[in-house]
């Protein structure tokens, strides 16, 4: 494997419009904003608009995925009767976390990097070559499958993830040619440069992937497990704006006398002013970087302040709350007397307000002291009245616990198939400094892996029952536990099925199927549409499976008419047959 030794260099200030950065930076200074307008011919890539015929607007009319970068390249690949391809998807993208649906605080972005072959041998391994690195060698499944994804970032509001460890970077793009303020035409596939590895091309080696009509690898064209190009669909729509994003707005007041210190963040060399409606005059922030502050005198306490990027045109605006500022001087946990002090103190001193400490109470003359907690908590926060916070971090003092006990614990009782890797796991055991020694008690003799670590394995025999122990000792003690495994043999008809949703989406050429399955794992589903094959895939460990699939347009059998049904079997013998419910 060959990993991408580059990142993003930073993102944008959150836009207030839709709470996604308003752009991604990599090292050469490029910034790519989100494209989310569905009239621009050079971003089409898109999820889902509610409307596809009014405006975007945020959350009623917004896409349920959209894209900062986007490049893709796909080749013909032989080695079955039925020829099948690969495909590379390289992406900055952003969703939503949670249900996936178009939600306020559930805004992600995250560096995908996927690989994909179909029509593999079963069984024979294939290593991708791409801009951003090189894979393992990558097994097919049963189906001659390969289907790898990294999504670096995924997580509701977690932006900075896609900066620091993405590897989608630099941003590819067109070597010659791209429309003006665009990577490429998001289209037409064309030649690229970027990568920081000189990789501007996709390479598949396994056996027999020539054949297909694929173009040869120029460094070894006779090669028939080997195929290329450099052919790349590139999206990316360069920001013009460096934006504004307010990071603190707080004031202090004292004998009559009231500021207010404004923080913002944006790219170096802006012009930014504050502005409010009890600001006696606009200020202008005082660059240091990326990082901005003014400190301004106003008549009053201002609810909210405007700051202003004045070189963006049109100007950027981010609005923030003003509160005080509330500083927690003293956070400390004794465990000899298992009590917690608390002191803070807010900036506004002509009105003093009320500050609690949350989840435990109210301080009183900025000091309070809490017992019973059971243990120290790792943090705490001060809230005040007016509107400020300060969290943190709890200072531990007094004596250590005392050593826990001797106790093993080799887990619960459980089922597995024949021939699944089951894990035995002891960690839930205690005692300090203690070692582990797993044994099999009964049944027909495994081999274990890893019989001295707290973690060990076995491969299920064919069935009934296996039984273990679990020895666990330090110098002054020593305990055991057992545990009992019940192998299941898998014969056919093992398996419930049911599903969740079944569903098409005519706008995207989307399949997303997902349900349960009841048999011991592994398991796998399998997805037909009146006998054609349309997806595969793993029963996860709460025995749900959630089936995905783009049709490509021209590809047949796969796209369903209206009243039409899939069928879904299981690799433990179930079988279901459920109707499509078919959406634009």
């Amino acid at each position: 494997m060959q990993r991408n030794p580059q990142h993003l260099a930073a993102r944008g200030p959150i836009d207030a419009v839709n709470g996604f950065p308003l752009w991604y930076k990599d090292a050469s200074g490029q910034r790519l904003e989100l494209a989310v307008d569905p009239g621009d011919p050079n971003t089409q890539a898109l999820g889902d608009l509610p409307d596809p015929l009014a405006p975007v607007s945020f959350p009623g009319n917004f896409p349920d995925e959209a894209f900062y970068f986007l490049a893709e390249a796909e080749m013909p690949v032989g080695g079955q009767p039925r020829h099948g391809r690969a495909r590379l998807v390289l992406a900055l993208e952003a969703a939503f976390a949670g249900t996936g649906a178009v939600a306020d605080g559930q805004q992600q972005v995250f560096a995908r990097v996927r690989v994909r072959l179909d029509g593999g041998i079963p069984g024979a391994s294939y290593t991708f070559t791409h801009p951003y690195g090189q894979t393992d060698p990558l097994p097919a499944d049963e189906n001659g499958r390969v289907f790898v994804t990294e999504d670096i970032g995924a997580g509701a509001g977690l932006f900075d993830l896609a900066v620091t460890d993405g590897e989608v970077a630099p941003f590819l793009r067109w070597d010659t040619g791209a429309p003006a303020g665009y990577l490429g035409d998001g289209a037409t596939e064309h030649t690229i440069t970027g990568s920081p590895l000189g990789f501007n091309f996709l390479r598949v080696e396994g056996p027999q992937v020539a054949g297909a009509g694929a173009g040869p690898d120029p460094d070894d064209p006779a090669n028939p497990d080997k195929i290329f190009t450099n052919l790349f669909t590139v999206q990316g729509r360069i920001s013009t704006l460096a934006g504004v994003e307010v990071t603190r707005a707080v004031y202090a007041r004292s004998a009559g006398t009231t500021v207010v210190d404004v923080f913002a963040t944006s790219e170096p060399g802006q012009s930014l002013h504050a502005a409010g409606s009890t600001l006696t005059t606009a200020a202008t922030l005082t660059p240091a970087g990326a990082v901005y502050h003014v400190r301004a005198d106003v008549p009053d306490v201002p609810d909210t302040v405007d700051v202003v990027n004045a070189t963006d045109q049109p100007p950027s605006v981010a609005t923030a709350v003003v509160t005080d500022a509330v500083t927690v001087e003293v956070a400390a946990y004794d465990t000899a007397q298992g009590q917690l002090t608390v002191e803070a103190s807010s900036s506004d001193l002509d009105d003093v307000p009320v500050l609690t400490v949350t989840g435990l109470g109210p301080l009183t003359a900025g000091k309070a002291m809490f017992a019973g907690l059971g243990a120290a908590p790792a943090t705490v926060q001060v809230v005040s009245s007016h509107g400020g916070s300060h969290t943190r971090h709890v200072l531990v003092a007094g004596p250590a616990a005392p050593g826990d006990p001797v106790r093993a614990a080799a887990g619960p009782d459980r089922l597995a198939a024949a021939g699944e890797l089951v894990t035995l796991d002891a960690r839930a055991s205690t005692g300090a400094g203690v070692s582990f020694s797993w044994a099999q008690i009964d049944g027909a003799p495994v081999t274990l892996t890893g019989a001295d670590q707290p973690v060990a394995t076995f491969t299920a025999p064919a069935g009934g029952a296996v039984e273990f122990e679990v020895s666990v000792q330090n110098a002054g003690a020593v305990d055991t536990d057992s545990v009992s495994v019940q192998v299941d043999p898998a014969g056919p008809g093992t398996d419930t099925l049911a599903t969740t949703l079944v569903e098409f989406r005519t706008n995207s050429g989307r399949w997303r199927i997902t349900g349960t399955a009841t048999a011991p794992l592994p398991d796998r589903v399998t997805v037909a549409l009146a006998g054609v094959e349309i997806a595969s895939g793993p029963v996860d460990a709460l025995h749900e499976f959630d089936i995905r699939r783009t049709v490509i347009p021209g590809e047949a059998g796969v796209t369903p008419a209206a009243g039409a049904s899939v069928t879904i079997t299981s690799s433990r013998g179930g079988a279901v047959t459920v109707p499509v419910s078919i959406r634009n």
